[in-house]
């Protein structure tokens, strides 16, 4: 009898059509379990209108713990299930993680489901690839391994944790969605920091932002954790409560208060709304921004608080608990660092190097090292291709310059040339090894039948080089002559971010990201520190080497004639 009455229930669903891309809740409740029963939207009801979303690309920027992968997960099974002829791409960083994800969470609520069960494919069931029906298929791809799913058009491609995927390689799956009606991208992330990432996928977007009614006075507010938590007996800032003083913290007391009347504003999903902060904007794209207050009965204030004080990082509890951009500032570049390093006077006679960023138009950065170990940075300038090999001979000889690296690519005839040419040029290439040394230096190559260039070249290890660089920055030896270039310098070394990757390996490692603009005089100051480390090796390097700074012997103050620090 169950058998007959799950069959007319399946062909009322049918003839009806009951289930459309925007309309798969009830599906998901009624076909699917979680922990021995049926799945509930009970404590996360804020998923309902996300997943109701009808944007053709939806982002959520959303804090971990939140329930948002398990809910992409039901709904990804579900569109296969209810739509024919469907295909879903579903991304993790790295295959490793696809394949783990696959068995240890996807697999799990099929064997848990009788109608999964029924529809999913004993001849197409495993961690790459399950069908659904007759013509559904769902894909598990991991975004640093090969592009196998790229042969197939998809409906719909979903990523999961894209800011720690390769974006670049993500974004491949895209094209994927070209031969679909549907062309639908869902993109699930915990941020990192602004500008990259999820975080910039939702700067061209309408964002939706959760806002709370107060019960007392009925003013709408957003919840943030640093002004509206409030411990009692605790007048400081919640950033100053770790693990070594949480003890004496009434954290377990910790609540919410309401901004305008100070009560506790009794949050209830009834009186949570998103609201869109930018409606003015004519985007296709929707950005939902959840963070843990979504999820009030479960992430309480007591928790949020307890929680601050577990992570090694207090960027990573603003990543991971509360769903915010945020980073280290004593493990990236941030303004200051280049705006109190800027000053007048730092030229001089004594002998310097060059660095350069080739393209269209190329950066070049000259400088020196002080006698105390300062990268001081004399000048700077923007010079189009077509005459950079006349004008970095001009100013080689202005500024006694002795070693000069440039960026190999693109300007790959140029760069030999002039490394052919003049003593102490150097192409440089980025390689990605485990060694601890920022660069290798390796003597001309005379072999283009196998490929190699023709040049002078300096091995820089990518990660490792723009490491030690911002070791230079931040313990302050760092000094820049202030110039007309100093706004686009600023952005320009701001936009290159440290950020955590998995590797293909499934390794998560700290690697360096371009977030938003150029990051050409970024590179160019990389290239003139990695001069002034080659400095005293450069004319007699073997096949590979490693330079030291070299201390100049002068009675001239240490950063130039005119100007002090």
């Amino acid at each position: 009898m169950s058998d007959l009455k799950d069959f007319l229930s399946r062909v009322v669903d049918s003839v009806n059509n009951t289930y459309s891309l925007h309309n798969l809740a009830p599906w998901i409740e009624k076909h699917t379990y979680l922990d021995g029963s049926t799945f509930s939207f009970k404590d996360h009801e804020f998923q309902r209108e996300i997943l109701a979303d009808k944007a053709p690309t939806s982002i959520v920027v959303k804090c971990a713990q939140i329930g948002l992968s398990e809910l992409s997960y039901r709904y990804a099974v579900a569109a296969c299930c209810t739509q024919d002829d469907f295909t879903v791409i579903y991304t993790f960083p790295a295959s490793a993680d696809a394949e783990k994800n696959c068995k240890t969470r996807i697999d799990p609520m099929i064997s848990g489901s009788p109608e999964l069960g029924r529809l999913v494919s004993p001849n197409l069931n495993n961690s790459e690839v399950k069908q659904f029906g007759r013509n559904s298929f769902l894909f598990f791809k991991g975004t640093f391994s090969s592009t196998q799913a790229l042969s197939t058009p998809a409906n719909a491609v979903i990523h999961d944790e894209w800011d720690k995927s390769d974006t670049t390689q993500g974004s491949v799956y895209v094209s994927r969605l070209q031969h679909k009606p549907h062309k639908l991208r869902k993109i699930f992330s915990t941020p990192t920091v602004e500008r990259f990432g999820v975080s910039k996928e939702a700067e061209t977007a309408k964002r939706f932002k959760h806002l709370v009614k107060c019960n007392c006075c009925s003013h709408m507010f957003l919840p943030d954790y640093f002004e509206h938590i409030k411990v009692p007996g605790w007048d400081k800032p919640l950033e100053e409560i770790n693990k070594r003083n949480i003890h004496e913290v009434r954290w377990k007391e910790a609540q919410m208060v309401c901004p305008k009347c100070g009560k506790d504003p009794q949050m209830h999903h009834t009186r949570m709304f998103f609201v869109c902060e930018n409606p003015s904007e004519n985007h296709e794209a929707h950005a939902w921004y959840v963070s843990p207050f979504s999820a009030h009965n479960l992430l309480t204030p007591s928790y949020l608080v307890n929680t601050s004080t577990k992570f090694e990082r207090y960027s990573e509890f603003k990543n991971q608990t509360l769903g915010l951009t945020a980073e280290e500032k004593n493990e990236s570049i941030v303004l200051s660092d280049i705006v109190d390093a800027e000053m007048m006077g730092l030229r001089s006679g004594e002998l310097h190097v060059m660095g350069s960023d080739m393209g269209v138009t190329c950066h070049i950065c000259i400088g020196r090292i002080a006698s105390d170990g300062t990268l001081v940075v004399v000048h700077r300038e923007r010079v189009n291709y077509t005459m950079f090999e006349k004008r970095s001979a001009q100013l080689a000889v202005e500024f006694k310059v002795v070693v000069h690296v440039m960026d190999s690519q693109p300007e790959i005839d140029l760069v030999t040339r002039i490394t052919k040419a003049r003593p102490n040029n150097w192409g440089a290439i980025f390689t990605s090894n485990k060694s601890t040394q920022p660069f290798a230096l390796q003597s001309d190559i005379s072999d283009p039948s196998e490929g190699k260039l023709q040049m002078k070249l300096v091995k820089i290890n990518r990660t490792v080089a723009l490491d030690n660089l911002l070791g230079v920055i931040k313990s302050g030896k760092f000094v820049l002559q202030s110039s007309e270039e100093n706004e686009l310098y600023r952005e320009q070394m701001l936009s290159l971010k440290r950020v955590q990757k998995f590797t293909s390996d499934g390794e998560l490692v700290f690697t360096w990201q371009k977030t938003d603009g150029s990051d050409h005089y970024h590179f160019a100051t990389l290239y003139l520190w990695i001069a002034t480390q080659m400095r005293g090796t450069a004319g007699s390097i073997g096949s590979a080497g490693l330079g030291l700074p070299l201390a100049f012997k002068t009675a001239a103050p240490k950063y130039g004639t005119h100007g002090s620090r």
